[in-house]
Formats: structure tokens, sequence, C-alpha cells
């Protein structure tokens, strides 16, 4: 009788073992996607050079992708990232897009501007289906700074969708358009300048 029990357990060994049966329930593994800006053709024609410096972070999540549910709440997806946190990102992109060219030779030297400041907002809103960033900005001429433009600006790119695809698009064409109002706002100011000094003239 025990060696019919032995041979019985020893069967439904087998048997157990040629069904493949796993005990252990199967859990869902996803690698994270990682998304970063693409880097911009340097802009030409400038009057001026843009020297970039380092932005700061102040917006959540760092290198986790941040997504805005509704006006209090927001989710932070596990498994697409960013490479470098937005305002590292940021940085790079303006420095790649004011990289300076070399002028040509003996041609005057270009007024030289001082640009940083931080990133204070960069989610994709899941309900309005856009991305929001904000920027804190500063821009100085040096070595004196004696001129300084400072303000905050923000953009809301529609996308189409809210994965993390669009959420890395809409956030590339965000940071074009702040790159763009650097411009206007240094080319308002070469613009003004005569007039502006043609005003402290003495009469």
């Amino acid at each position: 009788m025990k060696r019919f029990a032995v041979l019985l357990a020893a069967v439904a060994a087998t048997a157990f073992a040629a069904c493949h049966i796993n005990l252990v329930p199967e859990t869902d593994f996803t690698d994270p996607k990682i998304f970063d800006l693409a880097s911009p053709s340097p802009v030409t024609g400038l009057p001026f050079v843009v020297e970039v410096e380092t932005f700061s972070n102040e917006c959540s999540g760092r290198f986790k992708m941040i997504f805005r549910e509704d006006e209090n709440r927001i989710s932070v997806d596990e498994y697409n990232r960013w490479a470098m946190p937005p305002a590292a990102m940021l940085t790079k992109y303006l420095s790649a897009r004011f990289a300076a060219v070399p002028g040509a030779p003996g041609e005057q030297p270009k007024p030289v501007f001082s640009l940083d400041g931080s990133v204070l907002t960069c989610e994709l809103n899941t309900q309005k289906k856009e991305v929001a960033l904000m920027v804190h900005y500063f821009i100085t001429e040096p070595p004196e700074d004696t001129f300084k433009i400072s303000g905050t600006k923000s953009y809301n790119v529609p996308v189409a969708d809210d994965s993390a695809e669009s959420f890395a698009a809409g956030m590339h064409k965000a940071a074009e358009l702040f790159a763009d109002d650097v411009v206007k706002l240094l080319e308002t100011e070469l613009k003004n300048r005569p007039a502006q000094k043609s005003a402290q003239k003495p009469l």
C-alpha cells in the first residue's frame, strides 16, 4: 500500500510538470520609454548673441512625466520619462538654438546677452489635451548687467492625445515658442536703443 502511494505521487508529479502549470502569477513588465527634445539648428542672421546659462528646475516630476488629471490632481508616469529634468532639456535646446555663428572678417561685434531662468511648469493636461510650459526668465547684458529684462512666459500647446509621444512633441513646440519670444524681446530692445540714446542727449 505504501509503495502504491509513492508510485501514485510520482505519476502525479510527472503529470503536473508536463502541464507547465505556473503557480506564481505572472507580472506585466514594461521597459520605461525615455524622451528628449531634438536639438534644433542654430538660428542665423541675428543682430545679437545669446549666451544661455543653466536654467533651474522648479516643476514637479524631474525625470518623470507629469499628467494633470484635473485642477488639483496630477499623476506621475512611472513608465515614460525624460532623458533629463525639463530645465536641463530647455537649457540644452536653447544652447543649440542660439549657438554662436562666427561673424564675417571685419564685421562689427554684436551685443551679447545672457539668458537664464527656471522652469515652473511642465505637464500635459489630459482633459484639455494640451502641454503646459511655464518659464521664468532673466536677460542681462554682461559685463555690467545694467540692462535687464525679466518676466514669465506661459505656453499651452494643443496635442493630439494624452500619450507620452504627444507630450514630448508639445514640449518641443513650447520650447521653440519660448526661443522665438526671446528673439522678439531682444530685437525690440535693439530697435528702441537709438531712440533711447537720442532722448538722453542734453538739449
